[in-house]
Formats: structure tokens, C-alpha cells, sequence
């Protein structure tokens, strides 16, 4: 059992231990507990404190002694789910209050698989929009570990947020693997052109929040930056527009 995971709680490594030991023994006394878990008196008392502040534990009183007990673990994981939830639905506010100042500029660089994993990760801030994008993938050079994220990960998790996604590319195209394999399944519009004529070597996406992303994931290439400012983001969307009427006129 990783119970690194339980620090998301809010708990040290000395109270995962302390919680751990009461979920095994149902409840006990302090006494008892700090001979269990190899601790003084002082330090389990001051633990037990934390944790019931905490409300990671509850206690009762018998024979004029306190027995403490652990907060059942479904109760505990699920209201910090609620938690996480009521941030994630504030997100939106937080982003409009951040992008008050449409002129200030903001640029952030990525390097390395875990870097473009995080520019993915930006482009699912906002469910139910619309991403404009020019993407060239040549499969044959695409990092692995990029390829399996975008197929089993977060292409999925792109089409149950309900983001779209409009795209003029060139080469390979990903798809989730848990969805219906096509446009309407992926909840994407793709206008394909010749790689020859119109070569595109690195992805690049418009979205919202006056974002613009231009990242490569390509295996000896792996590298990234997110522009924020509002005139870049209108004129990559005018230049979008113009690059997908275009795409119907050379191709008749």
C-alpha cells in the first residue's frame, strides 16, 4: 500500500501511522496506541490532538478514559472528493479573475515528457469548449510514453469534459481508445492537407483564457510554451479561421 497517498488528506507520516494502527485495532487509548506505534506519551497525545482537529479520528470516553477511533475511510476519501470537486467548480472564476488584465503577458516553458503532460493538462481547464488546433504527429518519431498518454489517457478524458476539438493535420492522428472511433465519437473536426505542400512539425493549439499552446513531442524534441496574452490568442484564431477556409480551396 502506497500510504504516501494519504499526505493528500492532510496528514504527516507519524498520523498515516497513528490512523493506520486505529483502523487495524478499531479503537483504543493513548497509552496503549503510543507503545503500538513506538511513540512517547507526549508526542501520541499531541498527534491524537492534530488528527481530531483534523477530524481524521473521533473518541469516546469510558471509565473516565478516552478511546479514540478512526473516521471510516469511505466517509474521510469522500469528503475530500467533495472538496476537490467545489475547487474544481470554482476554477472558471478563479481563471476570469486571473485574466482581468487581458494585456499581461505570460509565458511558460515545458521540457520533457512530463512537461508536455502538462501543457495536455492545461488544455482540459475549461469542460464543454472548443480547441483550435494545427497538428502534424509523425508516428514514426512521436515519444512512446506521449503516444500511449494521448491514446489511453487524456484524449478520453478531453471527450467526456466535453472539450472539441477543430483541427488542420498533417500525418497521424491519436484517437481514445474508450470512445467510438470517429469525428463524431472523438467530438472533433479534422481538415487533413498534404504534408509536402503544407509541412506542420510542431502542434500548436488556440484555447480558451487566451491561451495559446506550441509544444513538440517528438522523441529527441521534446519541448513546449504557453503564451497568454490576448492579441496573440486573437491573431492565432484569425489565422486558424484563415488556414481552414483555405484547407477547402486547395483541395478542389
Amino acid at each position: 500500500m502506497d500510504t504516501s497517498q494519504l499526505e493528500k488528506l492532510g496528514l504527516n507520516s507519524k498520523e498515516i501511522k497513528l490512523y493506520l494502527k486505529l483502523l487495524e485495532l478499531g479503537s483504543s487509548g493513548a497509552h496503549s496506541l503510543s507503545k503500538r506505534i513506538d511513540e512517547n506519551r507526549t508526542t501520541t497525545y499531541s498527534l491524537l490532538n492534530s488528527m481530531e482537529k483534523k477530524g481524521v479520528i473521533s473518541y469516546f470516553t469510558k471509565n473516565n478514559v478516552k478511546y479514540y477511533s478512526p473516521s471510516d475511510p469511505k466517509i474521510l476519501i469522500g469528503r475530500f472528493m467533495d472538496e476537490a470537486k467545489a475547487l474544481k467548480d470554482l476554477l472558471p472564476e478563479l481563471l476570469a479573475i486571473n485574466n482581468q488584465h487581458g494585456q499581461k503577458p505570460k509565458i511558460t516553458f515545458y521540457e520533457g515528457v512530463n512537461g508536455i503532460k502538462q501543457i495536455c493538462e492545461t488544455l482540459l481547464e475549461v469542460p464543454g469548449s472548443t480547441r483550435e488546433s494545427f497538428m502534424g504527429i509523425n508516428e514514426k518519431t512521436i515519444h512512446p510514453e506521449i503516444k500511449k498518454y494521448f491514446e489511453e489517457d487524456i484524449i478520453n478524458r478531453r471527450i467526456e469534459l466535453g472539450i472539441h476539438y477543430q483541427g488542420i493535420v498533417t500525418g497521424y492522428i491519436p484517437m481514445g481508445e474508450r470512445h467510438q472511433k470517429d469525428e463524431a465519437g472523438q467530438l472533433r473536426q479534422l481538415k487533413f492537407v498534404d504534408e509536402k505542400q503544407f509541412p506542420i512539425k510542431i502542434h500548436i493549439d488556440i484555447f480558451p483564457n487566451n491561451k495559446v499552446a506550441l509544444y513538440s513531442y517528438n522523441v529527441d524534441d521534446m519541448i513546449g510554451v504557453i503564451i497568454e496574452h490576448e492579441s496573440f490568442y486573437i491573431t492565432m484564431k484569425t489565422a486558424f479561421k484563415l488556414a481552414w477556409a483555405g484547407v477547402d480551396c486547395f483541395q478542389k
